[in-house]
């Protein structure tokens, strides 16, 4: 059962799900035939051949952490087994969270009260892909804000306006 009391349905059978892990596949494969052999792997796991069809592996994958059931299963299908390692070894953080709350709490301030929650969600969404686009202009690679959002904390703003050749 999922929150809320609603019945989970199996991978294969939602929808979202499938599209997901297809539309990850096309991202992933530099070329198309990798992305059809992940597909061609991810159906060997999907449908418990081989490997992942012996008792052994369906008990260890209760009792054993992800990254080390793939590096013991994960034979079956190295193509998948390297990716599900990358994936599964991802850091997790909550500073992209953290941050969009700090934009938030500078859009609905105390001047700001009568904002609605709507309306300053939707100014923190374009605040931060304008950020995000920023970061493919050529001004951010070069210039006197030069990757400007690296640390927020410190500007140099009066040394690179003083200096000679940036004046030029």
């Amino acid at each position: 059962m999922a929150s809320g009391g609603v019945r989970r349905k199996t991978r294969n059978l939602d929808k979202e799900v499938v599209i997901g892990v297809m539309e990850s596949f096309k991202r992933i494969a530099e070329i198309g035939e990798e992305e059809c052999l992940l597909h061609e792997k991810f159906t060997t796991f999907h449908l418990k051949k081989g490997l992942y069809a012996l008792a052994a592996a369906h008990m260890d994958a209760v009792t054993m952490d992800a990254i080390d059931w793939w590096s013991s299963y994960g034979s079956e299908t190295p193509e998948l087994a390297s990716l599900e390692k990358k994936v599964l070894s991802q850091p997790i953080s909550s500073s992209s969270a953290e941050r969009n709350y700090s934009t938030y709490s500078y859009m609905h301030n105390v001047k700001r009260n009568r904002l609605s929650s709507k309306r300053a969600d939707k100014l923190v969404f374009i605040h931060s892909n304008i950020c995000l686009l920023s970061r493919f202009s050529k001004c951010y690679t070069s210039g006197p804000h030069k990757k400007w959002d690296l640390n927020p904390e410190s500007t140099n703003l009066e040394e690179s306006s003083t200096r000679p050749e940036e004046m030029i």
